[in-house]
């Protein structure tokens, strides 16, 4: 932790004291100057202490009294720590702040877009807009390497065009989207097989085990995990439920219970049965597993009774070459051959395939070195529902914001939350719609908030219609906490930077699609390519807000929903989803609590837990099916 200690002035000589009480971590910049009230008294502001001097890479000062402040170097280092793919939004904002300040004349209709935009900020913006690019300029060159896409800032004199950008875009989401489904940012663009982690079985020797095996199916975990699960190892949303409304004191409920009886698929020793997820045909799916050692393995689909629909189909695999491929056990080296390995493979369900139960195996051609195999080796059997593609209407609400603990130290004031909500469709035609944001680019402002406060909000975030197969959703919250003059300079150069950030992703959204449908064809799920878009604009705004703004983050959250899923939330037919935990790029913890479910109905809270803030803030969600 770093402080700068406030100055004296006046004809008299006056002590100038600070006390500082604070649970955060990392470097902060402490701007506080006091009187010297008595012992054990929280001090308070005076106006006897000097203005500070801007701290490397803040354009606003923080005036006396504020709480302490994330410095530029944390937020960076944060970013860059978790976040391995650059980022094209960000990089085009300076790059067209740069043309724009340096009067170059507008290159096309979208730079004619944002320098217009950029020409109508005050000349109190216009200076932050300056202050921006140079702090930008200042950031050191392997961590801007490493966070912007700096292939669009190489030369001041070439403009940002949608064309260009949009590549640019494509080519940071497959990243995203690779890390998200494979855990490396180069996975889609390039498979790689799994370890051979095969043996031989002679002739005529009976053999009950699989060699390649279906570990998980769109993260749930199959029957033939290993090692061996039993009926209370395996979570709620793991298991088939059969589900009905009830009414329970006047309020209609879902009231499920886990099927024991005519399971659609799997079942354990005690007739438990096994979920078999719902998939819609066109989207794709994502098998972890054990052997997937070629990268022409393919997935075979075959309807159960009554229907007779067979299908056989390409896959996208991505071996596990880290998990070793031996290890020790009693002095003797063995196979790892269990569900450490996380060999995994995405494929896309035929568009045309009816819907009804399918089986599914992995195929893997024999190049185990064991021709005993023979010339196929065949995976455990899984089973999935294919259903047809969602054509329901749906709406997403943030009904309240509640501050269960404020950003510490809570002495010195309360907090000034600004929060942006960013959501896109993504259509069943794999194009992208425009961006919806919370009250336009200025999104919401909650001033004077303290523990245990909460602001109403209703305010609907996402709406559509035409049918969708997702929507990505970004949340941002910064917790300000300035006085009126800088608040506003703060507020109107953030909503300037978004409504720019609107109209670039208004000109570049139609050019996505060849980029998104290749994710689609490689059978990339489509909650993770929305979850994907989510981060593309998460990132691009938090870089700008780090690269100038004394603001730090509060919530973070990036949701991608597929239409299924919001079918699911807001279906009588499914179990309430469970608890469930993440982290954000700025490392912000996300709990997701729900709160209750009924016939086209769902609602949630997501708590936002900031160590560096020792903050708790709660988002409450409402979602409806409208149609």
């Amino acid at each position: 932790m770093t402080a700068r200690t406030a100055t004296k002035r006046g004809k008299a000589a006056r002590a100038c004291r600070v006390d500082i009480h604070i649970a955060s971590q990392g470097n902060v910049n402490i701007y506080n100057c006091t009187s010297g009230p008595g012992e054990g008294t929280p001090p308070s502001p005076t106006e006897g202490c000097e203005t500070f001097p801007l701290p490397d890479g803040q354009c606003v000062p923080v005036v006396q009294g504020a709480k302490p402040k994330q410095s530029q170097a944390r937020k960076l280092a944060k970013l860059a720590a978790n976040t391995p793919v650059p980022s094209a939004l960000a990089a085009s904002f300076f790059q067209l702040s740069r043309r724009f300040l340096q009067g170059s004349a507008p290159a096309n209709p979208l730079e004619e877009r944002v320098f217009a935009i950029m020409a109508a900020l005050p000349p109190a913006e216009q200076s932050l807009l300056s202050c921006c690019v140079d702090s930008f300029d200042a950031i050191p060159t392997e961590t801007r390497d490493c966070l912007f896409d700096t292939s669009l800032t190489g030369d001041p004199n070439t403009p940002i065009d949608p064309i260009t950008l949009a590549a640019a875009v494509s080519q940071e989401l497959a990243g995203r989207v690779g890390l998200e489904v494979f855990e490396n940012a180069t996975a889609v663009e390039e498979e790689r097989p799994g370890l051979n982690r095969f043996f031989d079985i002679p002739i005529g020797t009976e053999f009950f085990d699989v060699q390649v095996r279906i570990c998980r199916v769109n993260g749930l975990r199959t029957i033939s995990f290993t090692p061996t699960l039993g009926p209370g190892d395996y979570e709620p949303a793991e298991l088939q439920q059969h589900c009905q409304p009830v009414v329970v004191n006047g309020e209609t409920q879902v009231n499920c219970e886990v099927q024991h009886a005519n399971c659609p698929g799997n079942f354990l020793s005690d007739g438990t049965c096994l979920r078999v997820p719902e998939i819609a045909a066109a989207s794709g799916i994502t098998l972890e597993g054990v052997n997937y050692i070629s990268t022409d393995a393919k997935v075979r689909l075959t309807a159960q009774a009554p229907g007779t629909a067979t299908a056989e189909v390409e896959t996208h695999v991505f071996g596990d070459v880290d998990t070793p491929r031996t290890e020790t056990i009693g002095g003797k080296e063995q196979l790892i051959r269990d569900c450490r390995v996380h060999d995994r493979l995405t494929f896309q369900v035929p568009a045309d395939l009816p819907p009804g139960i399918y089986t599914i195996q992995v195929i893997v051609p024999n190049v185990s070195g064991f021709p005993n195999l023979g010339d196929q080796l065949v995976s455990n059997v899984e089973y999935i529902q294919v259903i047809p593609p969602a054509t329901a209407r749906f709406q997403i609400v943030a009904e309240k914001l509640y501050a269960r603990a404020e950003t510490s130290p809570s002495w010195l004031g309360s907090d000034e939350v600004g929060l942006h909500v960013i959501a896109v469709p993504m259509f069943t035609d794999g194009t992208l719609g425009s961006a919806q944001l919370l009250n336009g680019s200025k999104g919401r402002e909650f001033d004077d908030v303290d523990s245990g406060e909460s602001r109403t909000m209703n305010d609907v975030i996402f709406a559509h219609g035409q049918p969708i197969v997702g929507v990505a959703m970004a949340v941002m919250g910064y917790e300000i906490d300035s006085r009126k003059a800088y608040n506003e300079q703060i507020t109107n150069f953030t909503d300037a930077f978004i409504h720019i950030l609107e109209v670039e992703w208004d000109f570049i959204k139609d050019y996505l699609k060849e980029g998104v449908g290749a994710l689609a064809k490689l059978g990339v799920v489509y909650a993770a390519i929305v979850v994907g878009i989510a981060l593309v604009i998460v990132l691009a705004v938090n870089l700008i807000y780090a690269a100038w703004a004394p603001a730090d983050p509060i919530i973070e959250d990036q949701l991608g929903l597929s239409a299924v899923d919001l079918a699911a939330l807001t279906s009588a037919n499914f179990p309430s989803p469970g608890l469930s935990t993440h982290r954000t790029p700025q490392d912000i913890e996300v709990n997701v609590t729900p709160l209750e479910k009924g016939p086209q109905q769902y609602r949630e809270f997501r708590e936002y837990h900031s160590d560096d803030e020792d903050s708790r803030y709660e988002l409450y969600y409402r979602y409806n099916r409208v149609a």
